[in-house]
């Protein structure tokens, strides 16, 4: 599963939503976009992915380098993310 199914799910989860409609009413977009991205054809933009992380109780910056993997095909970039060793804040 990608970091953006694993999102939507622990956002639901976590507030207690009982669909993706209700997940797109909260996130203020039409549920059609939620439909995309749980399909895999679409990616949410930046500010969607961060309230996603916001209503899941995630950390941004693993979800940040898990995005960009997923967002960004440049081989050479994901190579150098996965080299940065990234510590607590």
């Amino acid at each position: 599963m990608n970091v953006i199914l694993e999102l939507m799910d622990k956002a639901k989860a976590r507030q207690k939503l009982p669909s993706d409609y209700a997940l797109a009413k909260k996130l203020g977009v039409p549920r059609s976009n939620v439909s995309t991205w749980r399909t895999g054809r679409n990616l949410p933009e930046w500010p969607i992915i961060f309230d996603l992380v916001d209503l899941a109780g995630e950390d941004d910056q693993n979800v940040v380098f898990k995005v960009i993997e997923i967002k960004e095909k440049n081989e050479r970039l994901n190579k150098t993310l996965a080299s940065i060793e990234v510590r607590p804040a």
